[in-house]
This record gives structure tokens, C-alpha cells and sequence, in this order.
């Protein structure tokens, strides 16, 4: 099956994962950003929902949440490939928001101009996400709403309710070549705050491929589906030999908003609470 191009590109903002720390906060870091240009989806998120929204000078494609980011201009696509430092550097940033192993290629060029780059690595999980929130509130000088922003994500994964089962799930990245959600993954720990036992957890690899085999012997009570992969909970229910999966026998098959779940900003808390309705 063939999805649009915009719909694969979406999902190397999760598939493509580096490890490592925030930078410490000395003090070339004391400054306050005035004119954003910003790469990253979930980054723009975390802008906004410091109320920075007007140092923002222009976004990606796939920055389109809140809506009012779409009203800014875009620089291009969310992959380095349609991105250039001359398009940026028209807008006269002084602080460029991106993402770790997307956009390494302009960090270099970018600062030696007296630009300052911040790549996220938040999709390495739920503590490094609230780290990166509060490390550019500090930025922002907003560090109260920084604190707010964390306090609540905290509260909203803490109200998940205690079930005394826990149900295994299968979640579906893509469907050629079957791909999912491994231990190392941003979702995964989605998925374990939610209250599920992810039955490929057992692969370190954050996004593997697996084979369609393993799916149905795994015999998941739980399907997830992106709900930006082209797939329906009726394609599921139509896969050869997938109608002995105990998820398909119960139609416990469903759709979760794909920026919700794959965007590790302010509204992580959210995802987890949205994940954790689906099992009750």
C-alpha cells in the first residue's frame, strides 16, 4: 500500500531517535531568544505553551499545532532535505528550535554565524521531555510557566487509574514493512504510563521492523493504530489469519490521534490519558 509522502515524512519525527543530555545552562546561555525559527513540531508546542508564540518568525510544515502556527510562514518540510540556511537566515533568527538527527546539518553553519541552535532529543522520553520544557522556559525567562507546564503533564499520568490487569498491545508505525514501537521508544513509555504491557517491549530497538508472524503469535488483546498511517481498524479485521488475535475477535482495534502520541511536548500527559481510556 502507498501513503502520501507527507504521511511517511511525518513519521521520521519519532522513528529517528539520538541519545544524549540537554546542554547545562552556564552563561552563554544567559540570553532571552526574540526572533525563533522553529523545526521542530513538538518544539513549537513547548513555545507556545510558554506563551512565546510571537517570538516565533516561521515554522516547518508539520509545526501546525496550535492552529494559529498556521497563520506564520514556513521554511519548508520537517526533514533536512527540504530545509536551507538561506531560507532560515531570512528571517533573522537568533535562536533556531530543531530536532536531534533531522537537523545536526545546520548546527554548525548556523552558529558559527552567532545564531544559537537548541536540537531536541525529547522523544527519548517522558523525563527528558520535561527536562527540555523546563531548560527553554529557563531560556524564555518563564521558568514558572515552565513549572506549571511539568506539574501538570505529572498530574495527568498520575491519574491514570490502576487497573488490576494489565492488557497487551501491538501498536502499528507503519504496515510495509510492519513496524512498532520497541523498548527504547517515546511511545513505549506512552504505553507502559497508560497501563499496558507492550508485547514487543522486549526489542531494545526503539522502531523495529518485526513480521507479521510474531504479531499474530503474540496474540495482543489491544491494536493501536496511528491514525496518520492510511490504516483502519476495518483493514485490520481484514489481514489473512489476523481474525485469531484476540484484539480482532473483540474489536479491540483503535485509532489515536498520531501527533498526539508521537510528539513528546506539553501535551504528553494527554497522550497517556487518551491511551488509557481505550483499555477501559
Amino acid at each position: 500500500m502507498n501513503f502520501p509522502v507527507k504521511k511517511l515524512k511525518s513519521l521520521a519525527f519519532f522513528v529517528v531517535i539520538s541519545i544524549c543530555t540537554l546542554p547545562s545552562l552556564g552563561a552563554e546561555d544567559k540570553f532571552s531568544p526574540k526572533k525563533i525559527v522553529c523545526l521542530s513540531p513538538s518544539g513549537a508546542e513547548i513555545l507556545c505553551a510558554l506563551d512565546s508564540f510571537d517570538k516565533i518568525k516561521a515554522r516547518t510544515d508539520y509545526c501546525d499545532y496550535p492552529e494559529e502556527l498556521k497563520k506564520l510562514p514556513s521554511v519548508g518540510g520537517f526533514d533536512g532535505k527540504n530545509l536551507s540556511i538561506e531560507t532560515i537566515l531570512a528571517y533573522s533568527p537568533d535562536f533556531v528550535y530543531g530536532s536531534q538527527g533531522m537537523h545536526d546539518f545546520l548546527k554548525k553553519p548556523l552558529e558559527n554565524l552567532g545564531i544559537k541552535v537548541f536540537l531536541s532529543n525529547a522523544a527519548n522520553g517522558i523525563s527528558q521531555t520535561k527536562q527540555e520544557i523546563l531548560y527553554i522556559a529557563n531560556l524564555l525567562e518563564k521558568q514558572d510557566e515552565g513549572k506549571k507546564i511539568v506539574e501538570h503533564i505529572e498530574q495527568q499520568i498520575n491519574s491514570v487509574p490502576k487497573s488490576a490487569s494489565i492488557k497487551t498491545v501491538y501498536y502499528e508505525v507503519w504496515n510495509e514493512p510492519f513496524m512498532t514501537a520497541g523498548k527504547s521508544s517515546f511511545i513505549n513509555e506512552l504505553l507502559e504510563a497508560a497501563g499496558y504491557k507492550n508485547i514487543f517491549d522486549s526489542i531494545k530497538e526503539s522502531y523495529p521492523m518485526v513480521s507479521e508472524e510474531s504479531i499474530i503469535a503474540s496474540q495482543p488483546q489491544i491494536i493501536i493504530l496511528p491514525d496518520a498511517n492510511g490504516i483502519n481498524p476495518q483493514d485490520i479485521k481484514m489481514r489473512r489469519g489476523w481474525n485469531r488475535i484476540p484484539a480482532v475477535k473483540n474489536n479491540s482495534i483503535f485509532a489515536i490521534n498520531a501527533d498526539l502520541i508521537s510528539r513528546p511536548g506539553p501535551r504528553i500527559g494527554e497522550a497517556v490519558l487518551a491511551l488509557s481510556k481505550i483499555a477501559n
